[in-house]
This record gives C-alpha cells, structure tokens and sequence, in this order.
C-alpha cells in the first residue's frame, strides 16, 4: 500500500494499547500490509486470525525484507528469536489494523462528518437516501456500500459493502482529498463485529431492521443473538442514533447505547420500551401507494418532530420507514428537511426496485432481495403495478443458512404467477443441492415454476418469452457485477443482461 510521507512505529501506534515484545519503537514506517506474501521492507505488518487462515502462522516465512513492526496477538505464543523485526503485542489484531490504518491515512474520519447505517434490510438504499438529500441541500457527500464507493464523478469497486479497516481508511483519505465534506457509509453486521469501522467516530448512527434467517450460519454469525449484537455495535459508536422503533427486537438493540437516540416508526403500533417511550419522534401515518409518470412510490405523513408529506418514488412496506428514518438522519446533521424531502421524491437506487424498462406489454424490475421476506416485500410492492403475470427470476445464496432458500422459494411461490429458479452467488455448493432447498420450499405453495441453471439464460428466457402485460423481477444479485461460484467471481451483470434481452423483445414485437 502506497503512502506519500514517512512515519515511525511510535506514531503510528500512539493510540493503541500495546507491549513491547522486541525491539524499539524508532523504526521508519513506509507502508502496511496484512498479507505476509507481500511484506516488504519498512511496512507495518498486522497478523491477523482468519476463517481458514492464521498470518500469525508466517511470520517465519517473510523473505520479501524485514517489517519496521510486527503486530501479534497477545494471547499467541510465538518463538520470535529468529524475528529481527520490532514487535508489539495488542489485546485484538483487527483493533489494531483499524488504528494504524487510521493513522497512516492521517485519521481522515475526524475530517469528515460521518453517518453510519445498519439493518438487515435497507442499508443501500437509505445509505443512498441520505447521500442523495446532503448532495440536495448544496454539500458534497460520498458513500461506501454493496454498491461501490460513490464520490459523485467517480464509482469504486468494494469487495465487501463494508470494506476492511485498510481499505475504508484508504477510501476516506481520498474522500478528503477531493473535498468531500459528509461520508455516508453501510456497516454490516461482519464490517461491525471484525472493526472494520473502529476508527470512526459517528456523527450519525442509523439502526433500520433485524431480521430472523438473515446471515446467521456456518461462515456468518453463530446466532441469531449474535447477530443482533453486533448491529447493535453501531449504537456504541456514533453520537446521536436513529432508531426504528417498530422493530421488535429494539429492546435488545438499544440496551447498551451510549448515544442520544432519536426514533421513528407508525402511529400507535408500540409498547413502551426500556429505554424509550411508546410515541416515536417521528411518527408514521396514513400511507400509501401513488403513481407518478407511470411509475409506483409511496406517500405518508410524517408528524412529531416534522409536520409535512413525503412521497418516496420507489414502492414498498419498508420505504416510509425508510424515508423517516432519511429525513430524522438530515435533521440531526443540522440540515432543514426541506433537501431530503425533495431528494425522496425523485430518488432513483441502482439495483432496489428498480424498474429498469416499462411498458403496458413488458416491465423489468431488478432487486437485491435475497431472504423470505425481502423477496415477499419487494413482488408484493411491484403487484401495485397491477400486472397481468408477476415473473421472478431468482436463486439462493450457497453456504448460507437453509432456511434462507426455503424461504425465497415459498415467497416467490406464493407472491409470484410464475417462477425462474436459476443461480446466485452459489459460493462453494452445487446448484443442485441449493436447488433442492428452494423447491421444498416453493413446491408446497402449488406456485408455477421451472429451472433454468444458467442466470443469464434465465433473465434472457423470461424477457423474451413473456406474455403481455408480464412484470420481470429479477432479484438476488441487484447491483453485483459477478457470481461467486467455484471459488471464481464469474462476471454477471443483471441490468446488462435484462436490457440485451429487451432489445431482443423489442425487434421481435416489431416484426
């Protein structure tokens, strides 16, 4: 990793507790690295304990030029007398990863304000939500999230929605570079729970949703509990939060916060909490689905802390809650809610219901969902569409907990006329065996359905071989660019492929 300036192990280190092991502290620092394949002379090199691998494990190995510091675990038992680099031991590798990373970059989060979203559901479009409404009040804002790093003349490619500890204090540094002055960003439940985020002192905190059947398995989060502790995280490390205070576990998320907390949620639904009284701040009432240029998004009230309509140009259960929690986000920045307001009501998320073609034949839609619930909410918002046929395209994660395909085949079994099962980000299972999931789930609904292995056949078949009036959704992937498959990120563009597949459509209509 490249870096302009020089620093010494002492300043780079100056804000983590640590024991010195060996060596001295007076070493010139030119760059960091966490992979010991590529350590070079002058770096900083944190070991790290991953799912499969343990870079404490070679340290033995490093022939590339010695490290200036070596960070360890402290809880491991090395032999370091062969080691002729410094060496420092810390209570967490991962901590440590994000406080040199933040100080190699220069801390570029304290220069910028920040905003943090979590939830199960909505983190990308209510991450995109709020960028939008700060880019409409008049301030540069950026995003990080499953959808890129967003610098407005510019998109980045992420391998995780949220990046690693080096990466995002990477990305932040050039943030600040281009004069960025609010940094929007997704925290997943792995990004909180690995620190990917530590470093980061939240202006702004927002916590949507936790869902049940969501990213609790095997390679994820051992429980459910688990799970919604390490959402909670971002509550511990922002200054004011923005709850919703219909979620049935918000008890649980909210009892070791540590910031002001600000809620929203629908008129007259609530218990009174621990923490918070049973009438949100801002309050949700008389929704509804509108048309608007031939498009579905949704209008509410808001009351409480803001009196006014909202119309949201996208449709669903969710985007009130979506867009209270947006304008609640807005007005704790210090920013009148007029921006937000206006920015919902032309708001456009590449890949979140996002109706990419439409006509009274043949509409596209194109969706992210990928559990029970999410595919059950996003087919019954496009039925506001009224179509003749409601078409999923769709397939279910591999390595991922059962349930979560069962789900997806009993939702689409039951909410759409008729189903394309296909791949997904299959990861290292056989698509038969993903398969097999899915259709226990959908067979027993009585809902229509066929198989097509290859996602790019599917999309293809269900766009040119549709029936007038026909509604495409095409769900699982939204914005992604690849498969995972084999161990091989296999490029797959959804939105590409649905609009090759148009084309044909359209040429053959004419004939």
């Amino acid at each position: 990793m490249d870096f302009g300036g020089i620093m010494n192990t002492k300043e780079i280190i100056s804000r983590l507790k640590y024991k010195l092991l060996k060596g001295s502290l007076d070493q010139a620092v030119t760059g960091i690295c966490f992979d010991s394949r590529k350590v070079k002379s002058g770096d900083v090199f944190v070991c790290i304990r991953g799912a499969s691998f343990d870079s404490h494990d070679a340290l033995l190995e490093i022939d590339s030029g010695d490290p200036a510091l070596i960070i360890v675990d402290e809880s491991c038992e090395l032999d370091l007398s062969a080691v002729t680099s410094t060496v420092i031991s810390t209570s967490d590798t991962r901590h440590a990863k994000a406080v040199v990373s933040a100080a190699f970059y220069g801390y570029p989060a304290e220069k910028l304000k920040m905003v943090g979203v979590t939830g199960s559901k909505g983190k990308t479009t209510v991450t995109t939500m709020i960028m939008a409404s700060l880019r409409e009040a008049g301030y540069r804002a950026a995003s990080i999230g499953s959808n890129g790093v967003n610098l407005g003349d510019e998109v980045l490619e992420v391998a995780n929605t949220t990046p690693d500890s080096d990466q995002m204090q990477k990305f932040l540094s050039i943030m600040v570079s281009k004069g960025i002055e609010y940094a929007v960003l997704e925290c997943s439940s792995q990004g909180l729970m690995q620190h990917r985020t530590n470093m980061i002192n939240f202006d702004v905190g927002v916590f949507l949703n936790i869902q049940h059947g969501d990213h609790v398995g095997t390679d994820e989060h051992p429980t459910f509990e688990n799970y919604a502790y390490c959402k909670s995280l971002l509550l511990q490390q922002c200054n004011t939060g923005i709850i919703n205070l219909d979620d049935e576990n918000i008890d649980f998320i909210v009892k070791n916060a540590t910031c002001n907390l600000i809620t929203v949620g629908h008129d007259g639904i609530h218990k009174k909490t621990d923490k918070l009284g049973s009438r949100p701040d801002y309050v949700i009432s008389e929704s509804h689905t509108k048309e608007c240029s031939g498009f579905i998004g949704e209008e509410f009230k808001l009351s409480g802390r803001f009196n006014d309509t909202v119309f949201v140009n996208m449709p669903g259960e969710f985007v009130p809650l979506n867009g209270a929690a947006t304008i609640a986000t807005i007005e704790a920045l210090g920013i009148p809610a007029d921006a937000a307001r206006k920015a919902l009501s032309h708001i456009h998320i590449n890949g979140r219901v996002d109706m990419i073609y439409r006509t009274e034949d043949l509409s596209v839609c194109i969706d992210s969902a990928h559990t029970r619930e999410s595919t059950r909410a996003v087919l019954e918002a496009l039925r506001a569409y009224n179509p003749k046929r409601l078409v999923c395209v769709f397939g279910a994660g591999g390595n991922r907990d059962i349930e979560r395909r069962i789900g997806m085949g009993e939702s689409s079994g039951k909410y759409a006329d008729f189903s394309i099962i296909t791949t997904e980000h299959n990861r290292f299972e056989p698509f038969e065996t993903i398969l097999e999931g899915v259709k226990s789930g959908l067979e027993p609904t009585g809902g229509k359905y066929m198989v097509i292995e290859n996602r790019p056949e599917a999309i293809h078949y269900a766009i040119t071989q549709s029936e007038p009036g026909d509604l495409v959704a095409i769900i699982g992937l939204g914005d992604d660019k690849y498969q995972h498959i084999n161990g091989v990120n296999i490029p797959q563009d959804d939105d590409k492929c649905a609009r090759k597949a148009i084309k044909e459509w359209e040429e053959n209509k004419t004939k």
